[in-house]
């Protein structure tokens, strides 16, 4: 005799079923049972309307429009900030001991051949440097189109506030065409050696109506242009003609002479955006050949820290200037630019944010733009239908034939069966006569008017 194994199903409880060794298992499972429990399933924490519920408004588009345009705006406005940064200032005594040069960069037109044109350099110190061999001079015509100031120079002393101001113009249109005439200049250039001439020379432009600087054709205005290294004293820069002022074996006629002059660059330091150089693209006429032309300039070093961290050490400066005619014997003609380094020294920093910080703050725009605008809009719904409700109520209380006014309402009986003292009896709302029916006992029928229902007695 065989036996055969017999199985049994047995039924296992859901406790049996779930395993423990499986954490996702068992967290489905619980999801599970929880949304067997009808008040957790039917939780939303986010309400929500259905569309058949909601009616869609030109008011709603326009509002819609609006925070659209203001959220891109400031979208815009936090992606220029990540981008480019946003410049801080600083102020601080300028306590660096520095024995390097200062470097001076120089690109001038004066309307004179060059040949009859000289550049010295008197410093503080006592030097005495002749710098005509230093600079580039090339034969042009005088042509003051181009230049920024349309009739003369009217440079002025900013004040160290209009300094920051200019310096702050990074997206100034002035400043991104004639900041830095050698605009293929390096933003950061080696510093300078011991030597007068530094080891790498800024590229300057080419000269417009380029002329032979000397000769019998030479032009009749000459361009001079390059960078030096001087020392960081005050001192004070000439450009005169031959035999006014320094000796020399050549004297200048004097129907030669004339000293009006475009300034297309004038400054201190390598270039970084929005530098503060007030001279650059100014120009000035001389009215008569015995002219002085004075510039008076405070050089305030500055420090450039870019996003990156990099450094650059450069200068701007503040100017006021002077022009007067001489009489022969009474002063030099010639330009003169005096600077004067002063001691409190400014940086500015470019701060940019990180990409998590902009995402950030990306989110928190929008997101508190839309809520920021629901929330109103809710505020605004709600008063706008409190004060409908009460105009409503407002209107209803003036007419004629509300409760508590004239009409009808006035003729119907007031408490104790007193008259209202119009001299005949007061109706009921229904239309009809109250007074006088209880007594003969009839009831009055409501909702057919003129029609009673006898109860005792006889219909009168």
């Amino acid at each position: 005799m065989s036996f055969e194994p017999h199985f049994t199903h047995v039924r296992r409880t859901s406790l049996e079923n779930k395993s423990f060794d499986d954490p996702m298992a068992s967290a489905a499972n619980l999801l599970a049972e929880l949304d067997k429990i009808a008040p957790i399933k039917s939780f939303d924490a986010f309400p929500k309307v259905q569309p058949t519920y909601t009616t869609s408004s030109r008011r709603g588009g326009v509002l819609t429009a609006v925070l659209g345009a203001i959220m891109f705006l400031l979208v815009l406005n936090d992606l220029g900030e990540y981008f480019y940064g946003q410049p801080s200032y600083e102020f601080h005594v300028d306590q660096e001991i520095d024995r390097k040069d200062l470097q001076l960069n120089v690109d001038i037109t004066v309307a004179m051949p060059c040949h009859y044109l000289s550049i010295d350099l008197r410093d503080v110190v006592g030097d005495r440097l002749h710098l005509s061999d230093d600079f580039a001079k090339d034969g042009t015509t005088f042509d003051t189109a181009r230049t920024a100031s349309s009739v003369s120079n009217t440079a002025t002393a900013p004040s160290v506030q209009q300094v920051i101001t200019d310096a702050r113009r990074s997206s100034s249109s002035r400043y991104r065409q004639t900041s830095s005439i050698s605009g293929l200049r390096a933003l950061f250039t080696s510093p300078f050696s011991g030597s007068r001439k530094g080891p790498k020379q800024p590229a300057f432009r080419p000269t417009v109506n380029k002329l032979p600087a000397e000769g019998p054709d030479a032009g009749p205005a000459c361009r001079m242009y390059g960078s030096v290294g001087v020392k960081k004293v005050t001192a004070n820069l000439h450009v005169t003609t031959l035999g006014h002022g320094y000796m020399s074996w050549e004297h200048t006629d004097h129907k030669l002479m004339n000293l009006s002059h475009i300034i297309h660059e004038f400054s201190f330091g390598p270039y970084f955006p929005a530098i503060a150089q007030p001279l650059d693209m100014t120009h000035t006429i001389a009215d008569s050949p015995f002219t002085i032309f004075q510039y008076f300039l405070s050089v305030v070093p500055t420090m450039y820290i870019d996003r990156s961290g990099r450094k650059v050490k450069t200068s701007q400066y503040a100017v006021t200037d002077s022009k007067r005619e001489i009489h022969h014997g009474q002063g030099v003609p010639g330009i003169f630019f005096k600077y004067d380094l002063e001691a409190l020294g400014m940086t500015i920093r470019e701060r940019t944010t990180s990409l998590y910080q902009f995402l950030i703050r990306l989110a928190g725009v929008i997101g508190g733009v839309w809520t920021t605008a629901s929330f109103a809009l809710r505020v605004l719904t709600r008063a706008e239908k409190e004060v409908k409700t009460k105009l409503k109520v407002g209107s209803a209380t003036d007419d004629p034939f509300a409760a508590g006014g004239g009409g009808i309402q006035g003729l119907l009986p007031s408490p104790g069966g007193a008259r209202n003292g119009t001299g005949g009896r007061k109706y009921s709302p229904n239309g009809l006569l109250d007074a006088g029916y209880a007594s003969r006992g009839v009831t009055p029928q409501i909702g057919r008017p003129g029609m009673m229902q006898r109860t005792s007695g006889s219909y009168f």
